[in-house]
């Protein structure tokens, strides 16, 4: 596979080369396949709302004066009173018409997380209770670890959620889990969003966690993570930290993923004049990941190698959410957008190494990795290979592919094997 995301080559030979990939991994065969037989404009941020609406904790409320407004107001260099990771800064009731079918209640909440930078910033995210009457110990809590949806405040999906995380919500709500989702910090709060960075935004889903159960009621300590694309990345990285990090108060169960973008940050990388298209949601991402690097970190100096073309596209990504942006990718020349090659930046190679990479081992809770074929997020032979060196590498890796064609099939295989393992470690 062109390392550039060059998919000149015919789709059989992707399929031929994912098909070797997956020798070794655990695979459901769907029917279907011939030959195969079956084995198995910004809103507001949220938690900002208006005087009278809002219950803030005892850190700070949204509406003291001197709240930040510009991009580097989020960060800052020491934690006062209040901003201890997972602290709620607001909260505010979800009127009904912004939760989704099986919910009894939610809110909207502004919470304290820490950056890249290892500095305090805000996140916000929501939490959805659902119907009925709580089990012993209270609701076990899945957090749902959305993929890329854009870098701007109006892409925050705890105020715009796509129609997949109002899938996810309605479906883990159903199932008898509290959701809790973050916006990762710096979407839908000041600051320059830092999602690149893997250990920052596991720390941003685990003080979500921590958050939701200052504001909620009747909610377990027992928690696990469900995540894709940039969120399984988290996931699979909250199978080795959560424990650690995440405090007294909780009992991390495990992590499952799903689309999973193995070797990203290489990728991204060796970007250059020569690269040629790339599926669309892979060039969102590796858009997304730029212009986020080229904000938050202007030393690195991210322009030096950019063509006019590729300034005006870091800056459309800088704005744009991922739905519209997606189909505006859709067949860029990514070449057009480089004077020369990124591998040249050895700042940016070593962040983006640092800051991306997935273990293969070390796991200290379960982790079950699923990836279809069908996937424009992702190199999908590069994920089979990290599929298989990960369940080689340790044994609470679990990891299933689906060879099917058909792109919905595989993803009701791959929730089916989620939701049996996300009952089996939450029970």
């Amino acid at each position: 596979m062109n390392p550039h995301g060059n998919t000149s080559k015919p789709r059989s030979a992707h399929l031929t080369r994912a098909l070797a990939a997956a020798a070794a991994l655990t695979i459901v065969v769907a029917p279907a396949v011939a030959g195969l037989t079956a084995t198995a404009a910004a809103e507001p941020a949220p938690g900002t709302s208006t005087p009278g609406t809002s219950a803030p904790s005892s850190g700070p409320s949204s509406d003291d004066a001197g709240a930040p407004a510009d991009d580097n107001a989020g960060t800052v260099d020491t934690r006062g009173p209040g901003q201890t990771p997972g602290a709620v800064y607001a909260n505010r009731e979800l009127p009904r018409a912004r939760t989704v079918a099986g919910a009894a209640s939610g809110n909207d909440f502004t919470y304290w997380s820490t950056g890249a930078d290892g500095k305090a910033h805000l996140s916000s995210g929501v939490l959805m209770v659902p119907s009925g009457r709580a089990p012993a110990g209270g609701w076990p809590i899945v957090a749902w670890a959305h993929g890329s949806r854009g870098i701007a405040d109006k892409c925050a999906p705890s105020t715009r959620p796509t129609a997949e995380d109002t899938e996810e919500l309605k479906r883990w709500l159903g199932r008898g889990y509290a959701v809790v989702s973050t916006d990762y910090a710096g979407v839908g709060t000041p600051g320059t969003p830092q999602y690149y960075d893997l250990e920052a935004t596991a720390r941003n889903i685990v003080d979500a966690v921590r958050a939701s159960r200052d504001i909620g009621d009747n909610l377990s300590r027992s928690w696990a993570v469900v995540g894709e694309g940039q969120g399984a990345a988290a996931a699979i990285t909250l199978a080795r930290l959560a424990p650690t990090i995440q405090g007294g108060k909780l009992d991390f169960k495990g992590a499952a993923a799903s689309s999973i973008p193995a070797q990203f940050g290489s990728l991204v990388a060796n970007l250059g004049p020569s690269s040629a298209a790339m599926p669309s949601g892979l060039a969102a991402d590796a858009l997304y990941t730029l212009s986020a690097i080229r904000n938050a970190q202007p030393d690195i100096d991210v322009d030096a190698y950019l063509t006019d073309t590729g300034k005006k596209w870091m800056s459309k990504a800088a704005a744009s959410c991922v739905t519209e942006f997606a189909r505006e990718v859709d067949g860029l020349a990514i070449g057009s957008l480089f004077t020369k090659p990124l591998s040249g930046n050895t700042e940016l190679t070593a962040l983006l190494t640092k800051a991306t990479d997935l273990p293969t081992r070390g796991f200290e809770r379960p982790v079950l990795m699923t990836q279809t074929l069908q996937d424009t997020s992702v190199v999908v032979p590069l994920t089979l290979k990290y599929l298989n060196d990960a369940r080689s590498g340790d044994t609470k890796v679990s990891a299933r592919t689906y060879l099917t064609l058909d792109g919905a099939q595989s993803k009701r295989f791959s929730d089916t094997d989620i939701r049996g393992f996300v009952a089996r470690i939450l029970r």
